[in-house]
């Protein structure tokens, strides 16, 4: 179980970094998932990462959440696939 807590802390870090690189705006959390604003870009970064089996919760229609998308902070292997598919579609929408 340590070994896996670990992890979260260590996927949420990579989580936070490539956000801040990308310049988009998240929430830390003390648990295992990151609230993400990915504004315009929130639709193409949801269906395309479903598309290449990542699953984001769209947080879109909560309140105060328009343009939100939620990603599970857990295995460090699945965060850096999911780094790397949101930084994909982002720079072919740039």
């Amino acid at each position: 179980l340590r070994h896996y807590l670990d992890e979260v802390e260590q996927s949420k870090a990579m989580v936070y970094a490539v956000c801040d690189r990308l310049g988009l705006t998240f929430w830390r959390s003390a648990a295992n998932f990151v609230l993400v604003h990915a504004g315009t870009h929130l639709e193409a970064i949801v269906t395309g990462a479903a598309e290449r089996g990542v699953y984001l919760r769209d947080r879109s229609t909560e309140p105060g959440c328009a343009g939100c998308f939620r990603v599970t902070t857990g295995r460090v292997a699945h965060t850096i696939k999911f780094l790397e598919i949101m930084e994909a579609i982002l720079c072919a929408a740039r």
